[in-house]
């Protein structure tokens, strides 16, 4: 088992290499996630699954898997050529910084050779991308639904992209 983003525990059994961001992809992560936001903030905790292609080629999220307050464990499905992970950063917590994936989200999705979508309390959605190594803000504050008790710039600032090494100097403090 390697870990993955967000303490996501996976079986690297058909993971397939990366591809560029893909249009229907970013969709249908953005649809599971909006879905998944509601339920993370009522329970906070992160949920979490994976995105690929069933045996039909028919893109697809696997069934989300509840993780704890930081972390989420779902296995590698063997049924799907996986491209990309999902997850929620749960509930609004002032001393967590949740709105930006975090370096483990990366470092996670880049041992898997995929990429990944995060949703935060804030609403925002982001995209891994492990071949730059860098995230993307996809839309910003409030285009998913947001926490209830949400604290508008609890964590400073948020540009729209971070390379792995600025996001580990913000994450850090020291941006």
């Amino acid at each position: 088992m390697k870990r993955l983003g967000a303490g996501i525990a996976v079986l690297m059994l058909g993971a397939r290499p990366l591809a560029a961001q893909d249009a229907a992809e970013t969709a249908l992560a953005r649809e599971t996630l909006a879905a998944l936001q509601t339920l993370s903030f009522a329970k906070g905790r992160e949920f979490c699954g994976f995105i690929g292609y069933d045996a039909q080629g028919v893109l697809q999220a696997t069934r989300a898997v509840q993780g704890d307050e930081a972390t989420c464990l779902a296995e590698l499905p063997e049924d799907l050529a996986v491209t990309a992970s999902y997850h929620t950063h749960g509930g609004f917590d002032p001393d967590y910084f949740g709105e930006i994936p975090s370096d483990i989200d990366v470092e996670g999705d880049a041992a898997l050779w995929i990429n990944g979508y995060v949703s935060t309390p804030g609403g925002r959605f982001w995209f891994v991308d492990t071949r730059a190594m860098e995230v993307r803000l996809l839309c910003g504050l409030s285009c998913l639904p947001m926490a209830p008790d949400y604290r508008k710039g609890a964590n400073g600032r948020i540009a729209s992209k971070y390379s792995y090494d600025a996001l580990v100097r913000k994450l850090q403090g020291r941006n």
